[in-house]
């Protein structure tokens, strides 16, 4: 168990993040509110827009799980971060310009707002939905990962640790949207790299003996030697990361996000590739995966390798800095928890409060309305974390529903003209629709429940667009030049 001044820094992180949410609140009030709230004005520069894009990746999620293949794989565990880095910079120049210029052309918000401009109302609809919900779960994911982390570390109940970590994270998105969310994550990133990169890592080296005492105890054994082997992991299952990862970038909530607030094309392009080297691969790719590794050797006895992070921090640091690392993997939580659940609220105001129900609404209102939906969704998925108390399942339905539904049809309207919007709807409906239901049936024969909805989707995409017409409401000119 942490002690008394490790527990002070950690409420003192949390005073942090709240006061954050608080003075924007405060300073961006009147007729900039709404436009603060949603899309942060649309003016971050590029340390904001960096910082906030790392950080929401490198969320809970894998700074929980990145701990565990290096306990388990070792060090090509990191291949993992690393195929995520080669993904965000693979969208930088594919999805970041198109994205941007049709997000500047028409105050753009959400996934519904894209694929309504391209394809009509109803598949713009049908894709919020499918969005929302997908990220609406992985919010639930990403407060089960911060109330197992303070479980652990500070010996408090779990039910309390996910309703302590849940009420901060809807505290400050609700009091300053956005815009809070991008600048606690500048602050969330900085605790993230002294922590794990600057303190955990080097501490953990120095009392085993070093990298060269790493290598020396597992290659001793021939049974582990493999963790000291980069290319110790199979092709099939680096393949099999680069297809759930891959896709997420595109048809993410976070990604969308921090394009929009962008200042311009230029600085949302070179933020996603600094993300992508050198933040995530080599310095979180490899740090993330020593931090098991040590764990290995020190605590072999371990039952659970996700945890072998927490019981690091407890067993190996001194009073104060333990607190200051516990706060570096509660700011990964928070980071990608945030962004998750500002994303639905920006869907469910503007997608369907005032798209469906009241269109005339005045911004004053829809800030009111996106404000309390904050709270109504925030409890819901605290919710949700309580009924599905897994870290992995939670992350697993909400990557399998939103890439099978979502992933060919987002590029599709990037860069298929002759995609219509039948075509994308049934690809949404029966690619997502498929991949849950095989999901649920627990994957038989061991076919991931990913890779039906890519059998389903892209094939619906491909052949009811080419057996319909374009609709009057589609826009086959959103990204040329005017």
């Amino acid at each position: 168990m942490l002690s008394w001044i490790d527990s002070v820094a950690i409420a003192a992180y949390f005073a942090v993040l709240l006061f954050i949410g608080i003075r924007i609140m405060r300073r961006d009030s009147g007729h900039r509110a709404l436009g603060s709230f949603l899309a942060a004005d649309r003016n971050m520069g590029l340390v904001q827009t960096t910082a906030s894009t790392a950080a929401t990746d490198l969320g809970g999620g894998f700074s929980i799980a990145m701990g565990g293949l290096g306990f388990t794989l070792g060090i090509s565990g990191s291949w993992l971060i690393a195929i995520s880095g080669l993904s965000v910079i693979m969208a930088a120049f594919l999805l970041v310009p198109r994205l941007k210029l049709w997000s500047d052309r028409t105050e753009g918000l959400t996934t519904g707002d894209l694929f309504t401009a391209r394809f009509g109302l109803t598949a713009g609809r049908i894709a919020a939905l499918v969005v929302a919900l997908s990220w609406f779960s992985f919010v639930g994911g990403q407060i089960v990962a911060g109330g197992k982390l303070l479980q652990v570390t500070m010996a408090i109940d779990l039910d309390w640790a996910i309703g302590l970590a849940g009420l901060v994270i809807i505290g400050y998105t609700m009091m300053g949207g956005l815009k809070a969310v991008i600048y606690t994550d500048v602050f969330q990133m900085l605790v993230l790299f002294v922590g794990i990169v600057l303190l955990l890592v080097p501490i953990g080296l120095i009392k085993v003996g070093g990298v060269s005492a790493v290598i020396a105890h597992f290659e001793a054994n021939p049974s582990t030697a493999s963790m000291v082997d980069w290319t110790a992991v199979e092709l099939q299952r680096v393949v099999g990361w680069f297809l759930a990862v891959f896709p997420v970038w595109f048809i993410s909530i976070a990604a969308m996000q921090r394009i929009i607030a962008a200042r311009n094309a230029a600085i949302a392009q070179k933020a996603f590739i600094i993300t992508g080297v050198p933040i995530e691969w080599p310095f979180f790719a490899i740090g993330a995966t020593f931090v098991g590794m040590l764990a290995r050797m020190l605590m072999p006895e371990l039952t659970d390798p996700e945890l072998s992070t927490p019981m690091m921090i407890l067993t190996l640091l001194p009073a104060g800095i333990a607190g200051i690392v516990i706060a570096a993997y509660i700011a990964a939580v928070m980071s990608t928890a945030d962004s998750c659940l500002i994303g639905p609220v920006a869907i469910f105001t503007k997608d369907f409060y005032k798209g469906v129900w009241h269109k005339d609404a005045s911004d004053q209102t829809l800030l009111r309305v996106a404000r309390a939906s904050t709270l109504v969704l925030g409890i819901m998925a605290i919710v949700l974390a309580y009924w599905v108390p897994s870290v992995l399942d939670m992350i697993l339905y909400a990557y399998t529903f939103a890439a099978a539904g979502l992933f060919f049809p987002m590029l599709a309207l990037l860069y298929w003209p002759r995609a219509t919007a039948l075509g994308a709807k049934t690809s949404m409906i029966l690619g997502g629709g498929s991949a849950v239901i095989w999901m649920l049936l627990g994957e038989p024969w061991d076919i991931a429940a990913a890779y039906l909805g890519w059998v389903v989707g892209l094939p619906s995409l491909v052949i009811a667009s080419l057996l319909s017409a374009h609709r009057p409401d589609e826009n086959l000119a959103l990204f040329e030049a005017r």
